[in-house]
């Protein structure tokens, strides 16, 4: 990918990861395919691996397409995601997001 397509890539992913609403959730795939890019899950999951700590992107609202969370269980980036995604209202069974408490969209 050249720099400036990569530029495009990650503009339009972070345009739509900042409009995702609170206690909504998207898998790396649908991202992808959202920003224009189908067949780029694995770039999105590098990009959202590679953010910045304090980034103020929801980037814990990504997982898989099986709606678990892609990091080894009990790792410091697991459990801040699970953390995260738990003060949303989301029900999580070892790394599965269940259900959203909060949610209007049951």
């Amino acid at each position: 990918m050249t720099n400036q397509a990569m530029t495009h890539f990650k503009s339009q992913v972070f345009l739509i990861l900042d409009a995702l609403p609170q206690g909504e959730c998207i898998a790396y795939g649908e991202l992808a395919k959202q920003a224009g890019f189908p067949g780029y899950a694995r770039q999105i999951g590098q990009l959202m691996k590679n953010l910045p700590k304090d980034t103020k992107l929801p980037w814990h609202r990504v997982v898989n397409s099986q709606r678990r969370i892609s990091f080894a269980e009990n790792t410091d980036a697991y459990l801040r995601q699970k953390a995260r995604l738990k003060q949303e209202g989301w029900v999580i069974v070892g790394n599965k997001l269940t259900v959203n408490e909060k949610s209007t969209r049951k």
